[in-house]
């Protein structure tokens, strides 16, 4: 008979952890305890609450002492937050723990947005306590930014993060009510039209990038001519064309897949349009054959870099479009817009907007589809909108428009299902007129 061996306890120990923040100041203090057969974790405080590596070791040495007597109680996984807090806590401390717990709920895209805002909030407020936090204080924060040269918009996108931030510290009782809150808060944006290219400034600027690509070596072309076409005629986010894959891109069915299964708007098809279908050919077909890819590979993007990868959206807006300034020791780049009003400079045409971004051109697509009798509905479908505001704004601007190349429209907006010729010359007021614009309620 097998001699039975008694199983003792390892004996209790623990260590003192530190974490260092992303921003350099704020570190917090922990201690790893073994106890009662198990492991457990409990979390002291940060630098700026009080706590140090002295002052932690001391803990620890307490809750060893109450191991040793069987009187120490484990943390509790379901101990409530509000407990933790320190009514002094400042607000770095508030805004990292909001980011925690919202990052896990953005899309990538939107995360690096907020990481830029959030730095500006830590930099001017990070040490202020947060429950002295006041109207003047919100005050005195969108004066440095403007200081800074921030335009009005980014002053308020700052703003609105440092409201959600402070909605956390009211939720925890740590303010009565949010002072960042409210339009008094805000800077008064100038309202503005939204700018959209007509027919033929669409061809000319397609125009333009493709003969500025044939300047080019092999290793630097991505298909400029196709990216615009596409931003033009089919109206995708920035983000969702230069994260698109081969395998989204359906020549065949006319139909290109756009969005992320992640966000509230989720994935949507894009209908492709002849003019369209014939440039995306174009352009695959010059694409040498190590960054081709098939059809159905699932990380190829569609217009890849010399490397095959995505392209950044920064550039498609600053140096395909608008160029870059004269620098130290670099050459300037003239982007489309410029090239294109040289153009029609010298042809007396009217010159595109001074400045054209991405968004400008989903307007155009916008604009183009509604010239063309589309349905509204079907429109703010392509666009991925669920409000119609924006829809029927254009719509507005539209239907005023005095003289439109409706033949040119059709050739750039006409589906492969569609007649190549329209049989009239039907005005878009008249084809208002009988098929209405259907919006839902």
């Amino acid at each position: 008979m097998r001699d039975r061996v008694a199983v003792v306890p390892r004996t209790s120990s623990g260590t003192v952890e530190s974490h260092a923040w992303s921003d350099g100041k704020t570190v917090t203090y922990r201690a790893r305890v073994r106890a009662f057969g198990r492991q457990w974790r409990v979390a002291f405080g940060t630098n700026y609450q009080g706590w140090s590596e002295a002052r932690a070791r001391v803990e620890l040495d307490a809750i060893l002492e109450k191991v040793k007597r069987g009187t120490w109680e484990p943390p509790s996984r379901t101990a409530p937050l509000e407990d933790e807090l320190d009514s002094r806590e400042q607000v770095r401390v508030t805004a990292y723990r909001w980011w925690q717990r919202r990052k896990g709920e953005l899309a990538p895209n939107t995360q690096a947005d907020y990481q830029w805002r959030l730095a500006y909030v830590v930099r001017h407020l990070g040490d202020l306590e947060t429950a002295s936090l006041d109207a003047r204080g919100v005050d005195d924060f969108r004066q440095a930014l403007v200081g800074e040269g921030l335009s009005a918009r980014s002053v308020n996108m700052m703003l609105d993060l440092l409201a959600q931030v402070v909605d956390d510290a009211v939720g925890y009782k740590l303010l009565d009510a949010n002072p960042a809150r409210g339009r008094r808060r805000r800077m008064r944006l100038p309202r503005s039209r939204g700018a959209f290219l007509e027919p033929d400034m669409v061809v000319d600027i397609l125009d333009e990038a493709q003969a500025w690509e044939q300047e080019l070596p092999e290793h630097q072309r991505y298909g400029r001519r196709a990216v615009l076409a596409t931003l033009c005629l089919a109206g995708p986010r920035i983000s969702e064309l230069t994260s698109a894959s081969r395998s989204r891109l359906d020549l065949h069915g006319g139909r290109l897949r756009v969005g992320e299964s992640k966000t509230e708007a989720g994935l949507r098809d894009i209908e492709l349009t002849a003019f369209l279908l014939g440039e995306l050919r174009s352009h695959l077909a010059a694409l040498p054959e190590d960054r081709r890819g098939k059809a159905g590979s699932p990380s190829v993007p569609i217009f890849p870099t010399h490397r095959g990868g995505q392209l950044n959206a920064s550039n498609i807006r600053n140096r395909l479009l608008n160029g870059t300034p004269r620098r130290d020791g670099q050459r300037p780049i003239r982007g489309v817009v410029e090239r294109v009003n040289e153009k029609r400079a010298e042809e007396g045409k009217m010159l595109l907007p001074e400045r054209v971004t991405p968004h400008t051109l989903r307007r155009t697509f916008a604009t183009l589809s509604l010239a063309a009798g589309r349905d509204p509905r079907w429109v703010m479908g392509q666009l991925g909108h669920t409000d119609a505001r924006l829809t029927l704004g254009l719509y507005t601007q539209v239907i005023q428009r005095q003289r439109v190349d409706h033949d040119l429209i059709w050739e750039l907006v006409r589906f492969p299902d569609e007649v190549e010729t329209r049989s009239s010359n039907q005005s878009f007021e008249t084809r208002i007129e009988t098929t209405g614009p259907t919006v839902g309620p």
